[in-house]
Protein backbone atom coordinates (compact mmCIF):
# COMPACT_ATOMS: atom_id res chain seq x y z
CA UNK A 1 0.00 0.00 0.00
CA UNK A 2 1.20 3.48 -1.25
CA UNK A 3 1.28 6.23 1.68
CA UNK A 4 -0.20 9.25 1.16
CA UNK A 5 1.67 11.69 -0.61
CA UNK A 6 2.16 14.89 1.91
CA UNK A 7 2.70 17.68 0.52
CA UNK A 8 5.40 20.04 1.93
CA UNK A 9 4.03 23.38 3.84
CA UNK A 10 5.58 26.02 1.53
CA UNK A 11 8.03 27.85 3.57
CA UNK A 12 8.04 32.21 3.94
CA UNK A 13 11.07 33.02 2.05
CA UNK A 14 13.07 35.45 4.47
CA UNK A 15 13.23 39.45 3.45
CA UNK A 16 16.40 41.51 4.53
CA UNK A 17 15.63 43.25 7.00
CA UNK A 18 11.90 41.45 8.31
CA UNK A 19 11.00 41.43 11.55
CA UNK A 20 9.17 37.53 13.08
CA UNK A 21 5.82 39.21 13.53
CA UNK A 22 5.82 40.81 9.60
CA UNK A 23 6.83 36.92 8.13
CA UNK A 24 3.89 35.90 10.46
CA UNK A 25 1.57 38.67 8.69
CA UNK A 26 2.23 37.39 5.23
CA UNK A 27 1.75 33.53 6.42
CA UNK A 28 -1.91 34.59 7.70
CA UNK A 29 -2.10 36.43 4.64
CA UNK A 30 -2.01 33.99 2.32
CA UNK A 31 -3.85 31.38 4.53
CA UNK A 32 -6.94 33.82 4.76
CA UNK A 33 -6.69 34.48 0.78
CA UNK A 34 -6.44 30.72 0.14
CA UNK A 35 -9.92 30.17 2.17
CA UNK A 36 -11.98 33.10 0.84
CA UNK A 37 -10.67 32.35 -3.42
CA UNK A 38 -12.50 29.11 -3.23
CA UNK A 39 -15.79 30.99 -1.52
CA UNK A 40 -15.74 33.93 -3.91
CA UNK A 41 -15.78 31.47 -7.14
CA UNK A 42 -18.39 29.77 -5.50
CA UNK A 43 -20.50 32.94 -4.86
CA UNK A 44 -19.86 34.02 -7.92
CA UNK A 45 -21.50 30.72 -10.04
CA UNK A 46 -24.14 30.56 -7.56
CA UNK A 47 -25.23 34.27 -8.49
CA UNK A 48 -25.23 33.61 -12.40
CA UNK A 49 -27.80 30.53 -11.75
CA UNK A 50 -29.88 32.77 -9.70
CA UNK A 51 -30.07 34.88 -12.10
CA UNK A 52 -31.43 32.23 -14.79
CA UNK A 53 -33.73 30.45 -13.19
CA UNK A 54 -35.88 31.19 -10.06
CA UNK A 55 -36.60 28.75 -7.96
CA UNK A 56 -39.56 27.91 -6.92
CA UNK A 57 -41.32 29.12 -3.78
CA UNK A 58 -41.67 27.30 -0.67
CA UNK A 59 -45.07 25.94 -0.64
CA UNK A 60 -47.42 27.19 2.30
CA UNK A 61 -49.05 24.84 4.34
CA UNK A 62 -52.79 24.27 4.32
CA UNK A 63 -55.32 26.97 5.98
CA UNK A 64 -52.55 29.81 6.04
CA UNK A 65 -52.58 32.87 3.87
CA UNK A 66 -50.38 35.15 3.55
CA UNK A 67 -50.56 38.78 3.02
CA UNK A 68 -47.96 40.56 0.43
CA UNK A 69 -50.63 43.87 -0.06
CA UNK A 70 -49.63 47.32 1.20
CA UNK A 71 -51.53 48.12 4.30
CA UNK A 72 -53.42 51.07 3.71
CA UNK A 73 -55.46 53.24 5.99
CA UNK A 74 -58.81 54.52 6.42
CA UNK A 75 -59.01 57.95 8.54
CA UNK A 76 -62.62 57.97 7.66
CA UNK A 77 -64.83 60.77 5.88
CA UNK A 78 -63.79 63.82 8.78
CA UNK A 79 -60.17 65.22 8.86
CA UNK A 80 -58.90 68.16 10.32
CA UNK A 81 -56.65 70.46 8.06
CA UNK A 82 -53.32 71.45 10.10
CA UNK A 83 -54.99 69.08 12.75
CA UNK A 84 -56.80 71.06 14.32
CA UNK A 85 -59.30 72.03 11.34
CA UNK A 86 -57.62 75.93 11.08
CA UNK A 87 -56.70 77.30 7.40
CA UNK A 88 -54.07 79.50 6.44
CA UNK A 89 -54.64 82.77 7.96
CA UNK A 90 -54.92 86.27 6.01
CA UNK A 91 -55.05 89.78 7.03
CA UNK A 92 -55.72 93.07 5.52
CA UNK A 93 -56.80 96.93 6.92
CA UNK A 94 -61.10 95.92 6.26
CA UNK A 95 -61.30 92.48 7.90
CA UNK A 96 -58.28 92.61 10.40
CA UNK A 97 -57.13 88.84 10.97
CA UNK A 98 -59.15 86.23 8.98
CA UNK A 99 -58.91 82.74 10.21
CA UNK A 100 -61.28 80.38 8.79
CA UNK A 101 -61.92 76.61 10.17
CA UNK A 102 -63.85 73.81 9.57
CA UNK A 103 -63.46 70.24 8.62
CA UNK A 104 -62.77 68.16 5.20
CA UNK A 105 -65.04 66.26 4.19
CA UNK A 106 -64.21 63.22 1.12
CA UNK A 107 -66.03 60.13 0.63
CA UNK A 108 -66.57 57.76 -2.79
CA UNK A 109 -62.84 57.50 -2.38
CA UNK A 110 -61.80 60.76 -2.42
CA UNK A 111 -64.45 61.52 -5.88
CA UNK A 112 -66.59 63.86 -3.51
CA UNK A 113 -65.21 66.40 -1.20
CA UNK A 114 -66.86 68.64 0.70
CA UNK A 115 -65.12 72.18 2.50
CA UNK A 116 -67.14 73.78 5.14
CA UNK A 117 -65.86 76.93 6.68
CA UNK A 118 -66.63 79.25 9.54
CA UNK A 119 -64.04 82.54 9.37
CA UNK A 120 -63.39 84.64 12.37
CA UNK A 121 -63.03 88.52 10.90
CA UNK A 122 -61.56 89.84 14.05
CA UNK A 123 -62.35 93.85 12.85
CA UNK A 124 -65.77 93.38 11.86
CA UNK A 125 -66.44 91.03 14.39
CA UNK A 126 -68.10 88.50 12.16
CA UNK A 127 -68.21 84.61 12.02
CA UNK A 128 -68.72 84.27 7.94
CA UNK A 129 -69.95 80.74 7.22
CA UNK A 130 -69.00 78.95 3.79
CA UNK A 131 -69.35 75.91 1.87
CA UNK A 132 -67.63 73.83 -1.23
CA UNK A 133 -68.05 70.97 -2.68
CA UNK A 134 -65.71 69.19 -5.55
CA UNK A 135 -67.21 66.33 -7.45
CA UNK A 136 -65.14 64.67 -9.68
CA UNK A 137 -66.44 63.75 -12.98
CA UNK A 138 -64.07 60.98 -14.64
CA UNK A 139 -60.10 61.65 -14.70
CA UNK A 140 -60.01 64.96 -15.62
CA UNK A 141 -63.83 67.13 -15.28
CA UNK A 142 -64.49 68.08 -11.60
CA UNK A 143 -68.05 70.25 -10.44
CA UNK A 144 -67.48 73.02 -7.79
CA UNK A 145 -70.24 74.71 -5.85
CA UNK A 146 -70.18 77.29 -3.47
CA UNK A 147 -72.02 78.65 -1.47
CA UNK A 148 -71.57 81.48 1.60
CA UNK A 149 -70.72 84.95 3.26
CA UNK A 150 -67.38 86.50 2.71
CA UNK A 151 -65.06 89.70 1.92
CA UNK A 152 -64.41 89.88 -1.84
CA UNK A 153 -61.54 91.72 -4.23
CA UNK A 154 -60.45 91.81 -7.60
CA UNK A 155 -57.56 93.04 -7.07
CA UNK A 156 -55.78 89.76 -5.55
CA UNK A 157 -53.72 89.45 -9.04
CA UNK A 158 -51.80 92.37 -7.73
CA UNK A 159 -49.90 90.92 -4.53
CA UNK A 160 -50.42 87.51 -2.81
CA UNK A 161 -52.14 86.62 0.38
CA UNK A 162 -49.30 86.16 1.67
CA UNK A 163 -47.04 89.26 0.69
CA UNK A 164 -50.24 91.60 0.76
CA UNK A 165 -50.67 90.29 4.44
CA UNK A 166 -47.10 91.15 5.85
CA UNK A 167 -47.35 94.51 4.09
CA UNK A 168 -50.44 95.40 5.75
CA UNK A 169 -49.07 94.45 9.02
CA UNK A 170 -45.86 95.41 8.12
CA UNK A 171 -46.52 99.36 6.86
CA UNK A 172 -50.32 99.72 6.48
CA UNK A 173 -49.70 98.98 2.54
CA UNK A 174 -53.00 97.27 1.57
CA UNK A 175 -53.31 97.14 -2.49
CA UNK A 176 -56.89 96.08 -2.55
CA UNK A 177 -60.11 97.22 -2.34
CA UNK A 178 -62.93 95.20 -0.97
CA UNK A 179 -66.82 94.68 -1.21
CA UNK A 180 -68.69 92.11 0.98
CA UNK A 181 -71.30 89.71 -0.26
CA UNK A 182 -73.40 86.39 -0.10
CA UNK A 183 -72.42 84.55 -3.14
CA UNK A 184 -73.28 81.24 -4.79
CA UNK A 185 -71.60 79.79 -8.00
CA UNK A 186 -71.53 76.53 -10.27
CA UNK A 187 -68.92 75.48 -12.24
CA UNK A 188 -68.00 72.55 -14.50
CA UNK A 189 -64.24 72.50 -15.16
CA UNK A 190 -62.19 69.99 -17.44
CA UNK A 191 -58.71 70.07 -18.24
CA UNK A 192 -56.59 68.83 -21.29
CA UNK A 193 -52.98 68.93 -22.82
CA UNK A 194 -50.08 67.63 -21.90
CA UNK A 195 -47.50 67.89 -18.80
CA UNK A 196 -45.96 71.08 -18.79
CA UNK A 197 -48.62 72.24 -21.35
CA UNK A 198 -51.84 72.06 -20.09
CA UNK A 199 -55.10 73.62 -20.10
CA UNK A 200 -58.45 73.83 -17.95
CA UNK A 201 -61.38 75.28 -19.54
CA UNK A 202 -64.66 75.96 -17.12
CA UNK A 203 -68.27 77.47 -17.39
CA UNK A 204 -71.01 78.58 -14.75
CA UNK A 205 -73.22 80.71 -12.84
CA UNK A 206 -72.90 83.12 -10.33
CA UNK A 207 -75.20 84.78 -7.78
CA UNK A 208 -74.89 87.75 -5.93
CA UNK A 209 -75.87 90.03 -3.31
CA UNK A 210 -73.03 92.65 -2.50
CA UNK A 211 -72.96 95.45 0.31
CA UNK A 212 -70.11 98.33 0.72
CA UNK A 213 -67.65 97.50 3.39
CA UNK A 214 -64.69 99.53 4.64
CA UNK A 215 -63.25 102.80 5.72
CA UNK A 216 -65.49 104.75 5.95
CA UNK A 217 -65.16 108.69 5.01
CA UNK A 218 -63.40 110.49 8.00
CA UNK A 219 -62.65 107.11 9.71
CA UNK A 220 -61.45 107.53 13.56
CA UNK A 221 -60.36 103.90 13.99
CA UNK A 222 -59.53 100.64 11.97
CA UNK A 223 -57.45 97.94 12.05
CA UNK A 224 -54.22 97.50 13.59
CA UNK A 225 -50.21 97.84 11.99
CA UNK A 226 -46.84 98.78 13.01
CA UNK A 227 -46.89 101.59 10.98
CA UNK A 228 -49.12 103.73 8.94
CA UNK A 229 -52.02 103.12 11.31
CA UNK A 230 -53.81 107.11 10.77
CA UNK A 231 -52.60 107.32 7.50
CA UNK A 232 -55.00 107.98 4.79
CA UNK A 233 -53.45 106.66 1.92
CA UNK A 234 -52.70 103.29 4.40
CA UNK A 235 -54.86 101.84 6.79
CA UNK A 236 -57.10 105.09 7.05
CA UNK A 237 -57.49 104.73 3.25
CA UNK A 238 -61.22 105.12 2.28
CA UNK A 239 -62.34 101.92 0.42
CA UNK A 240 -64.59 102.47 -2.88
CA UNK A 241 -68.12 102.05 -2.14
CA UNK A 242 -70.03 99.56 -4.93
CA UNK A 243 -73.85 99.91 -5.76
CA UNK A 244 -75.77 97.72 -3.45
CA UNK A 245 -77.57 94.55 -4.49
CA UNK A 246 -78.64 91.46 -6.25
CA UNK A 247 -76.03 90.35 -9.40
CA UNK A 248 -76.83 87.13 -11.70
CA UNK A 249 -74.55 86.36 -14.08
CA UNK A 250 -72.63 83.53 -16.45
CA UNK A 251 -69.46 82.93 -16.55
CA UNK A 252 -66.19 81.31 -18.72
CA UNK A 253 -62.73 80.74 -18.44
CA UNK A 254 -60.13 79.36 -20.11
CA UNK A 255 -56.38 78.82 -18.03
CA UNK A 256 -53.58 77.94 -20.09
CA UNK A 257 -49.95 77.25 -18.30
CA UNK A 258 -47.03 76.34 -19.80
CA UNK A 259 -43.62 74.94 -17.89
CA UNK A 260 -40.22 73.25 -19.89
CA UNK A 261 -37.04 73.12 -18.17
CA UNK A 262 -36.42 77.35 -16.94
CA UNK A 263 -39.34 78.51 -19.17
CA UNK A 264 -42.40 79.43 -17.27
CA UNK A 265 -45.68 81.25 -18.15
CA UNK A 266 -49.79 81.54 -17.33
CA UNK A 267 -52.39 82.99 -19.07
CA UNK A 268 -55.98 83.29 -17.37
CA UNK A 269 -58.63 84.72 -19.63
CA UNK A 270 -62.63 85.02 -18.25
CA UNK A 271 -65.28 85.96 -19.42
CA UNK A 272 -68.31 87.45 -17.10
CA UNK A 273 -72.17 88.55 -18.57
CA UNK A 274 -74.32 89.85 -16.08
CA UNK A 275 -78.47 89.61 -16.73
CA UNK A 276 -79.57 92.39 -13.36
CA UNK A 277 -76.77 93.70 -12.55
CA UNK A 278 -77.31 96.95 -10.48
CA UNK A 279 -77.64 100.61 -12.68
CA UNK A 280 -74.41 102.43 -11.67
CA UNK A 281 -74.77 104.97 -14.14
CA UNK A 282 -77.77 105.81 -16.56
CA UNK A 283 -77.62 105.44 -19.98
CA UNK A 284 -79.85 105.32 -22.79
CA UNK A 285 -80.48 101.24 -21.97
CA UNK A 286 -80.49 101.15 -18.23
CA UNK A 287 -80.84 97.03 -18.51
CA UNK A 288 -77.86 96.24 -15.60
CA UNK A 289 -76.38 94.26 -18.47
CA UNK A 290 -72.64 93.56 -18.61
CA UNK A 291 -70.36 91.93 -20.31
CA UNK A 292 -66.65 91.87 -19.24
CA UNK A 293 -63.66 90.00 -20.35
CA UNK A 294 -60.30 89.75 -17.65
CA UNK A 295 -57.15 88.72 -19.18
CA UNK A 296 -53.86 88.12 -16.87
CA UNK A 297 -50.57 87.03 -18.32
CA UNK A 298 -47.17 86.36 -16.72
CA UNK A 299 -43.88 84.47 -18.38
CA UNK A 300 -40.03 84.35 -17.37
CA UNK A 301 -37.39 83.00 -19.09
CA UNK A 302 -33.41 82.73 -19.06
CA UNK A 303 -31.59 85.11 -21.20
CA UNK A 304 -27.45 85.08 -20.89
CA UNK A 305 -26.40 82.98 -18.29
CA UNK A 306 -28.23 83.69 -14.74
CA UNK A 307 -29.99 86.76 -16.33
CA UNK A 308 -33.87 86.39 -16.90
CA UNK A 309 -36.78 88.74 -18.02
CA UNK A 310 -39.92 88.40 -16.59
CA UNK A 311 -43.73 89.70 -17.67
CA UNK A 312 -46.71 90.72 -15.74
CA UNK A 313 -49.79 91.74 -17.58
CA UNK A 314 -53.36 92.49 -16.76
CA UNK A 315 -56.52 93.50 -18.60
CA UNK A 316 -60.03 94.33 -18.22
CA UNK A 317 -62.22 95.29 -20.76
CA UNK A 318 -66.13 96.04 -20.12
CA UNK A 319 -67.90 96.69 -23.81
CA UNK A 320 -71.44 98.42 -23.47
CA UNK A 321 -72.88 99.54 -20.94
CA UNK A 322 -70.80 100.64 -17.73
CA UNK A 323 -70.84 97.98 -15.24
CA UNK A 324 -71.32 98.92 -11.24
CA UNK A 325 -68.22 99.05 -8.99
CA UNK A 326 -68.21 95.54 -7.62
CA UNK A 327 -66.95 94.77 -10.62
CA UNK A 328 -63.99 98.01 -10.76
CA UNK A 329 -60.16 96.72 -11.22
CA UNK A 330 -57.36 99.58 -9.99
CA UNK A 331 -53.91 100.47 -10.07
CA UNK A 332 -51.58 102.75 -8.35
CA UNK A 333 -48.86 101.88 -5.56
CA UNK A 334 -45.53 99.84 -5.65
CA UNK A 335 -47.30 96.59 -6.76
CA UNK A 336 -47.48 98.41 -9.81
CA UNK A 337 -47.35 102.16 -10.37
CA UNK A 338 -45.53 103.48 -7.45
CA UNK A 339 -45.32 107.13 -9.03
CA UNK A 340 -49.17 106.83 -8.19
CA UNK A 341 -51.17 106.90 -4.97
CA UNK A 342 -51.61 103.64 -3.97
CA UNK A 343 -54.79 102.14 -5.97
CA UNK A 344 -55.62 105.71 -7.03
CA UNK A 345 -56.97 104.41 -10.25
CA UNK A 346 -60.10 102.40 -11.29
CA UNK A 347 -62.61 101.69 -13.40
CA UNK A 348 -64.36 98.97 -15.03
CA UNK A 349 -61.38 98.78 -18.35
CA UNK A 350 -58.03 98.82 -17.20
CA UNK A 351 -54.30 97.82 -19.07
CA UNK A 352 -51.28 97.07 -17.45
CA UNK A 353 -47.87 95.97 -18.71
CA UNK A 354 -44.99 95.56 -16.65
CA UNK A 355 -41.32 94.10 -17.56
CA UNK A 356 -38.49 93.41 -15.40
CA UNK A 357 -34.88 92.52 -16.71
CA UNK A 358 -32.87 90.80 -13.47
CA UNK A 359 -29.18 90.76 -13.34
CA UNK A 360 -27.54 88.79 -10.57
CA UNK A 361 -24.56 89.58 -9.30
CA UNK A 362 -21.36 87.66 -8.42
CA UNK A 363 -19.84 89.91 -6.28
CA UNK A 364 -19.69 91.35 -3.49
CA UNK A 365 -20.84 87.81 -1.61
CA UNK A 366 -22.40 89.14 1.37
CA UNK A 367 -22.68 87.18 4.34
CA UNK A 368 -25.81 84.85 5.19
CA UNK A 369 -27.64 86.77 2.02
CA UNK A 370 -25.04 85.62 -0.53
CA UNK A 371 -24.27 88.11 -3.59
CA UNK A 372 -27.40 90.98 -4.66
CA UNK A 373 -29.04 91.26 -7.91
CA UNK A 374 -29.85 94.04 -9.78
CA UNK A 375 -32.71 94.67 -11.76
CA UNK A 376 -34.48 97.45 -14.53
CA UNK A 377 -37.80 97.66 -14.90
CA UNK A 378 -40.59 99.01 -16.89
CA UNK A 379 -44.18 99.81 -16.09
CA UNK A 380 -47.39 101.28 -17.96
CA UNK A 381 -51.39 101.10 -17.07
CA UNK A 382 -54.30 103.34 -16.66
CA UNK A 383 -57.76 102.15 -15.71
CA UNK A 384 -61.39 104.55 -16.09
CA UNK A 385 -64.66 103.86 -16.01
CA UNK A 386 -66.02 103.40 -19.47
CA UNK A 387 -62.55 104.07 -21.34
CA UNK A 388 -58.64 103.33 -20.69
CA UNK A 389 -57.14 106.69 -20.01
CA UNK A 390 -53.40 107.76 -21.45
CA UNK A 391 -50.79 105.47 -19.56
CA UNK A 392 -48.70 106.46 -16.99
CA UNK A 393 -45.48 104.72 -17.75
CA UNK A 394 -42.98 103.77 -14.64
CA UNK A 395 -38.98 103.59 -15.34
CA UNK A 396 -37.17 101.86 -12.31
CA UNK A 397 -33.78 100.15 -11.39
CA UNK A 398 -33.70 98.14 -8.23
CA UNK A 399 -31.40 96.00 -5.59
CA UNK A 400 -32.21 92.76 -4.44
CA UNK A 401 -30.70 90.81 -1.35
CA UNK A 402 -32.72 87.22 -0.86
CA UNK A 403 -36.15 88.56 -0.66
CA UNK A 404 -35.80 91.92 0.28
CA UNK A 405 -36.00 94.25 -2.97
CA UNK A 406 -35.30 97.93 -3.27
CA UNK A 407 -36.43 99.69 -6.03
CA UNK A 408 -36.03 103.75 -7.29
CA UNK A 409 -38.74 104.84 -10.16
CA UNK A 410 -39.47 107.59 -12.09
CA UNK A 411 -41.80 108.66 -14.37
CA UNK A 412 -40.21 109.85 -17.46
CA UNK A 413 -43.36 111.84 -18.90
CA UNK A 414 -44.99 112.95 -15.32
CA UNK A 415 -47.74 115.21 -15.74
CA UNK A 416 -48.40 116.86 -11.95
CA UNK A 417 -51.78 115.40 -10.97
CA UNK A 418 -53.12 114.98 -6.84
CA UNK A 419 -52.34 111.79 -6.99
CA UNK A 420 -48.84 111.28 -8.78
CA UNK A 421 -45.41 111.89 -8.32
CA UNK A 422 -42.24 112.48 -10.53
CA UNK A 423 -39.73 109.88 -8.87
CA UNK A 424 -40.89 106.92 -6.01
CA UNK A 425 -38.67 104.32 -3.53
CA UNK A 426 -40.62 101.99 -2.75
CA UNK A 427 -38.71 98.72 -0.55
CA UNK A 428 -40.49 95.21 -1.08
CA UNK A 429 -40.48 91.23 -0.59
CA UNK A 430 -38.91 89.31 -3.84
CA UNK A 431 -40.38 85.97 -4.51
Amino acid sequence: MTPPTIEPEMESVAIPGESYFMRRGRRLSRSIITLLLPLAFGALAASKVSGQTTPPAAPVPPGIEIDTAYMTYDDGPFSLPLGIGFRVPSYNRVDGVVLPWGPLVSFAEGRVELDPTVTYRSHLGALDPMVKGHFLIGRRSEIELTAGRSTFSNDRWIRSDLINSGAVLGVGSDARNYFRADRATAELSHSFGAPGSAFEASVGGLFENAWSTGPAVRATGGAWSFFGRTDTLKMRRLNPAIARGHLTSALGRLVYDYEKQDVKGTLDSRIEHAFDAPVYIASENPSGDFTQLTFGGKASFPTFGTQRFAFRGHLVLTPGDIAPPQRFAYLGGAGTLATVDLLALGGDNLLYVEGEYSVPLKRPVLRFVGAPTVSLRYAAGSAGAGDIPDLIQNIGVGIGIRLLKVEYHIDPSYSRTPFTRRSSFSIGVSL
